[in-house]
């Protein structure tokens, strides 16, 4: 009896689990345009979840990115 109870339980409980966490995503970490300045193609947008604060600037290999296309307000990487 309790060896059939577990096996019906432990896949339910799995799939419940499995569907409640694909939902359980913070906003904050949706996605923004950046840009950032190519050398040759000059202005370009990309998407990223950097955030507007923070200590380590975000990089697009090796670009700067930035919240504006004037370049002018810096995105961070985000360390959470």
């Amino acid at each position: 009896m309790k060896a059939k109870f577990f096996k019906l339980l432990l896949p339910a409980f799995a799939i419940i689990m499995a569907v409640g966490m694909a939902f359980a995503t913070e906003e904050s970490n949706s996605t923004q345009t950046g840009y950032y300045n190519h050398p040759i193609l000059g202005v370009q947008a990309i998407q990223t979840d950097c955030p507007e604060i923070g200590e380590v600037l975000c990089m697009e290999g090796q670009w700067q990115v930035f919240k504006d296309p004037a370049l002018t307000i810096p995105l961070y990487e985000r360390f959470e």
